[in-house]
């Protein structure tokens, strides 16, 4: 019972901010996220910059050439296949 007692002493100790020191702290850490933020994303987007320049320099973009080959159109026999579907009736 004495801990509750003593910590309702302490209740008498604390010293609650006035509403204007409770405005200026609040415009100031939200100014202050609103600033880091702005500056965390051009930072981080300086970087990616940066990163796909070097991509660029480094590993050059391949030309549009396939190295696989396929066989041509022509060279495919298509004339003795049979499908088997059945007509499918259209829906409404």
């Amino acid at each position: 019972m004495s801990f509750i007692k003593e910590s309702m002493k302490e209740f008498d100790h604390i010293v609650w901010p006035t509403p204007a020191e409770t405005q200026k702290y609040f415009i100031t850490v939200v100014s202050m996220i609103t600033v880091l933020t702005v500056f965390l994303f051009v930072v981080g987007s300086l970087f990616s910059q940066g990163l796909f320049a070097a991509k660029k320099q480094l590993v050059p973009v391949t030309s549009n050439t396939s190295t696989t080959t396929s066989a041509p159109v022509g060279d495919l026999k298509l004339d003795n296949v049979q499908t088997t579907a059945t007509p499918v009736a259209p829906t409404k």
